[in-house]
């Protein structure tokens, strides 16, 4: 009985043994094939096993490698190690899953579909490393996720926004616009939402810390108290969030922050954000203080300066101190998005030195001015264009707007006055400039420009109509202008010198020559013109002989007028304006030699109606000349009237006849001289 007993033991212990060894042996990866199809084609679930490691002696534990979901999911390495596994009461209690090197395409995820043995699962324990993220422009790598108490499934239903703890290690998180790295997160998912309690990583070169809620279900990502140092950011393409998604954020600290848009740099900023929320649109609201060490908008630049921001929807508001173009800049600006207008509500602006470039253009269709004070200005223009440069200018500006392509009045003391120390437009050239003017609904009121101008001085005033046909007004008065500055500045084909005084009255619209009346006076001494010969001129037609009215090529005489240079002692062209036309009546020239007397007009549209004389020391007219025509191609008839005696005097104006001149009958003097003198 004893013997039997060995035996029977002695063999059961072989089989054991043998059951082991069996179990151990048996090679799981050739069940691996019809359980896979078994599970796709009950589940959909789409999955693929390149290789399991299991062992009947511990069934809870699972080691799967080059796993395949579908197109969403991949992992080179899954562990799973089972708690509990209830499939009557649908229960699964998952102790450890390890997925190593996985990646996960959000975009095109799909919550698998599982058995009712399956419909509760809960994880004590989630880790992955080097995990990937793909998601709607931003994937992340590297990341060593760590969730526990988790429980992604219950009774049938997904639910990955369950309560749970998690921790994470991210090495890097990008962004179409933003980039993140070596970034490490703790918190929890509670209530459906992501809570991170404490993120601190590397963003744009700098630091980034503080907490961070994201809520699905009111589409918010709320920043709560982050810091940001030394971080760099350049947003090369707008930065959006996704369609009805806001960012929230409580307070944010700034140390060293820079920013760099398309059209927007700012360096150095010191401060903090506060209440900001931003639609993922258009401008954010909330408030801030911030200095910063430089900041360029387009063509406007700003050195060290303090800036406080409060904004909503319908106002952005700014007020600003600090440097700006070598010169100091103090502000208070509102802008209004809905609208498209800029308040200025103060601006001041202390020795800066603008410079224009010919880039350069105000994008702005509207612009308030409430109060704009410019102080030792300079401006240097760059552009061919407008070949401008001020130096120690003065402008007060108040109550103007510029909308529509129109400047109107914001009350009845709108208004604009200023000083210049000097203004040069190309070659002419103003100093102690003074103005002052006035804008009502309807004009422009100048009521003073004053000032040294062309080596003379200039005063004037007048009005200009807003609206069409712009009616104007102007009063001018110019004293001892030097014309060899305008004629510099004209760069004409004929230059001239001289000095020049200016008087006018007039009124009319600019668009109808015809409408000018009024009163415009010239008079002008040493006058030089180049190719205007007249005394040569004259001479030779005084000693040929027109006792009849002749037609004269007004093209030839031009062309023998311009064999010499031309010198007028005096010049006096006076009379009024009517209808578009200067009457010049009474008028006259005196070169060295010759006095010649005007009558008729001239139009503003450039066509004469003259009657010209050359006057002999009786003041009668010897030689008439019928000038008529356009100025483009004019015409000329000449006429040597015959003389009474005494002649009746043709003009007794107050220029007189020169002292060179020569005396008695001009054309017995001038038939008398030698053919060679009259060259």
């Amino acid at each position: 009985m004893k013997k039997l007993a060995r035996r029977g033991l002695t063999g059961l212990l072989v089989l054991l043994l043998g059951g082991w060894l069996l179990l151990n042996l048996l090679d799981v990866n050739r069940l691996k094939k019809p359980v896979l199809t078994w599970l796709n084609e009950n589940t959909e679930l789409g999955l693929s096993v390149g290789r399991l490691e299991f062992n009947p002696l511990s069934p809870y534990k699972l080691l799967a490698e080059d796993v395949r979901l579908g197109d969403w999911f991949s992992a080179r390495q899954i562990y799973l190690e089972l708690a509990q596994l209830a499939p009557l009461a649908g229960r699964t209690e998952v102790a450890i899953l390890d997925i190593i090197d996985g990646r996960i395409n959000l975009l095109q995820a799909q919550a698998p579909a599982l058995p009712a043995n399956l419909a509760d699962i809960h994880i004590a324990e989630l880790n992955t490393r080097n995990l990937a993220l793909t998601g709607q422009d931003w994937e992340a790598g590297g990341i060593e996720l760590h969730i526990n108490d988790w429980q992604p499934r219950r009774q049938g239903q997904w639910q990955w926004w369950a309560d749970a703890g998690l921790s994470a290690r991210v090495r890097q998180l990008s962004h179409s616009a933003l980039e993140l790295s070596r970034l490490d997160i703790s918190g929890h998912l509670r209530q459906g939402r992501l809570e991170l309690d404490d993120v601190r990583g590397r963003l744009a070169g700098g630091l980034v810390s503080g907490s961070l809620i994201l809520d699905p279900a009111e589409r918010e990502l709320r920043l709560e108290r982050p810091q940001f140092s030394q971080v760099k950011l350049q947003l090369h393409d707008a930065l959006t969030l996704p369609e009805g998604w806001r960012l929230l954020l409580s307070r944010a600290r700034l140390d060293d922050v820079s920013l760099t848009t398309a059209s927007l740099t700012v360096n150095g900023m010191r401060g903090e954000l506060r209440d900001l929320e931003w639609s993922g649109r258009g401008l954010p609201e909330g408030r801030g203080d911030w200095q910063a060490d430089e900041a360029t908008l387009d063509w406007l630049r700003l050195d060290n300066h303090r800036l406080y921001w409060l904004g909503d929807a319908d106002r952005q508001g700014v007020t600003l101190s600090g440097r700006a173009w070598e010169g100091s800049i103090e502000a208070e600006l509102g802008w209004y998005p809905k609208q498209g207008r800029l308040d200025i509500d103060e601006l001041q602006l202390a020795g800066n030195k603008l410079v224009w470039q010919p880039d350069m253009a105000w994008p702005l269709p509207d612009v308030r001015i409430h109060k704009l004070n410019l102080s030792r200005t300079e401006l240097l223009s760059l552009d061919d264009e407008l070949p401008l440069s001020l130096f120690d200018g003065e402008l007060f500006v108040t109550d103007l707007a510029w909308s529509a392509g129109l400047w109107r009045p914001l009350s009845q003391q709108a208004r604009l006055e200023g000083r210049v120390g000097e203004l040069a437009w190309n070659s002419l050239i103003a100093h102690a400039a003074h103005f002052s003017a006035r804008l009502t609904d309807e004009q422009w009121l100048l009521d003073q420009l004053s000032g040294d101008w062309l080596d003379g001085n200039i005063t004037l005033n007048g009005s200009l109509g807003l609206y069409p046909p712009h009616r104007t007004q102007v009063t001018l008065a110019g004293k001892d202008w030097q014309l060899r500055h305008l004629s510099n500045w004209l760069q004409a084909d004929r230059g001239f010198a001289g000095d020049l005084d200016v008087g006018a009255s007039l009124s009319g619209e600019p668009g109808n020559p015809a409408s000018w009346q009024g009163e415009l006076a010239l008079a002008g001494e040493d006058v030089f013109v180049e190719q205007l010969g007249l005394d040569p001129w004259l001479r030779n037609r005084l000693g040929e002989d027109y006792a009849r009215p002749k037609q004269v090529d007004s093209a030839l005489a031009a062309l023998d007028l311009a064999q010499h240079d031309g010198f007028l002692y005096r010049l006096d062209l006076h009379g009024p304006v009517t209808d578009g036309r200067w009457q010049l009546n009474g008028s006259a020239l005196q070169s060295v030699r010759h006095l010649l007397a005007l009558r008729g007009n001239v139009s503003a549209a450039g066509e004469f109606n003259l009657d010209l004389g050359a006057i002999n020391d009786a003041g009668c007219r010897e030689l008439a000349i019928a000038l008529g025509g356009d100025w483009h191609s004019p015409r000329l008839r000449l006429h040597q009237p015959a003389m009474d005696t005494p002649c009746r005097p043709w003009y007794s104006g107050p220029v007189p006849y020169p002292a060179a001149g020569l005396p008695g009958s001009l054309i017995e003097a001038v038939r008398a001289l030698p053919v060679e003198s009259r060259e």
